[in-house]
């Protein structure tokens, strides 16, 4: 919970679409058809057997970005930009009513599970906000706290046998993760709570018909609550989506379709910072194997709790790196997360404990970008086999109707196609890449 490259995208000719990052004029390492030790072509680095997975975009809401009022009408009057970037999920952080006792302005500490938020609007403005991004085709996914209240819940006053207690008998803040001492930690031995809880669960899929939760620190909470609510959610809405905010591989297990990755962003820092491509994939495919048939793992380059201490352009290079990045990881095998603010190659943090009045259009040449991109990895049919090479700098990805070429370095380079594919399909048979370039190609 606590804890972008300005370039040109252009279509390619024959039976191919390509998107393409930036070019750029040093030609300082350019290599053709050989790495820089060796003559050969790129090399065969991981080669994957079709397997089913969820690829999905997801966008993350931060409300408080929209200003200390009237978020969800503003968030509604951007959902045609929001769609633009090809998204698939609408993600809203905590829209619920924040308690005020011993708090800190964290949207994750919740007064009353079934009220929104005042300072965002009123219920019928979220239902309208829920309603336009069906319209647009996209799914709304709620974020949900199942592990403790705010300390002026209406359930530590009526039920306070439902938290955790010390030897006195005293409500315990969270200690497990740190000491979130705003918020009241609860009890998942007390069946009562399933009840109350999964009531709660169950009110904004009746209510607005939303289509998933992201799940707050879910390995927190009992797995056996988990797996009862899950099967309850999935029966009232076939098809209800959802996502541990947690890397424990045993979330699958319990139910949830998704869980989070943030070793991706790790490996890809690395990798961006000089790291072999041989051991990135070396990594994947492991991390692969820990994912079940039909589930996915969730790759993002940051997001609200990232924010608070960094920003793309700082650890991946520049803005150029952080989207070359984020293309990477989209090409793979695996869900999606754009943090609002991402595709602004905003360089400040971002404490998402407090409003602030953000300005969307302040970069509009790199959100257009991510806009091309992501609408160019839209069309990579990511069910068949996956194989990727590497060359120097240069990562190739390659489906059975798409490629996606990438430069992880910060200086040109230029490479032959690997001889599978080159000439093939429409494809060249070389690629020239600027720092953090990038090319995708689907036929």
């Amino acid at each position: 919970m606590r804890k972008l490259l300005i370039f040109l995208l252009t279509a390619a000719v024959l039976c191919s679409s390509c998107a393409c990052g930036k070019s750029g004029a040093d030609d300082r390492n350019k290599v053709i058809g050989g790495d820089e030790n060796t003559a050969s072509g790129p090399v065969e680095l991981l080669s994957m057997p079709a397997s089913q997975r969820i690829n999905t975009l997801i966008y993350q809401v931060n409300p408080k970005l929209y200003g200390s009022s009237g978020a969800f009408g503003k968030i509604e009057k951007r959902l045609d930009a929001i769609k633009g970037l090809g998204i698939d999920i609408l993600y809203l952080m905590p829209v619920y009513e924040e308690g005020k006792e011993k708090a800190i302005g964290s949207p994750y500490c919740i007064k009353d599970f079934k009220k929104v938020n005042s300072s965002y609007g009123t219920l019928a403005e979220l239902k309208s906000l829920v309603d336009a991004a069906h319209g647009k085709g996209m799914k709304v996914m709620f974020d949900w706290v199942a592990n403790h209240t705010a300390w002026d819940n209406a359930w530590v006053k009526d039920h306070k046998d439902w938290y955790e207690k010390d030897k006195d008998g005293n409500i315990v803040y969270p200690t497990k993760d740190g000491a979130w001492t705003d918020v009241a930690q609860l009890d998942y031995s007390n069946k009562e709570l399933w009840s109350a809880m999964e009531d709660a669960l169950e009110y904004w899929v009746t209510e607005l018909d939303i289509d998933g939760y992201r799940c707050d620190y879910a390995h927190g909470v009992k797995d056996d609550f988990w797996k009862d609510a899950i099967a309850r959610l999935k029966a009232l809405k076939p098809g209800f989506l959802m996502l541990a905010e947690s890397d424990f591989e045993r979330m699958f297990n319990d139910g949830f379709d998704i869980i989070f990755d943030r070793a991706m962003k790790a490996r890809m820092r690395d990798l961006f910072g000089g790291g072999k491509p041989a051991d990135f994939f070396s990594w994947y495919k492991s991390d692969q194997g820990k994912t079940p048939s039909g589930k996915s793992k969730l790759f993002f380059i940051t997001n609200h709790d990232d924010a608070t201490e960094g920003y793309p352009a700082q650890q991946f290079g520049s803005n150029d790196g952080g989207l070359a990045a984020f293309v990477l990881m989209s090409s793979l095998n695996g869900a999606s997360m754009i943090y609002g603010s991402q595709e602004t190659g905003y360089a400040k943090t971002i404490n998402f404990f407090n409003p602030i009045s953000f300005d969307w259009s302040a970069n509009s040449s790199l959100t257009s970008s991510y806009a091309s991109a992501m609408g160019s990895l839209a069309k990579v049919d990511r069910s068949g086999q996956m194989t990727a090479y590497g060359q120097g700098t240069v990562v190739f990805v390659s489906w059975p109707n798409a490629l996606v070429v990438v430069n992880t370095g910060a200086t040109h380079a230029a490479y032959g196609l690997p001889a599978s594919l080159a000439g093939k399909n429409g494809l060249p048979k070389e690629v020239s890449l600027g720092a953090y370039g990038f090319k995708i190609y689907s036929w």
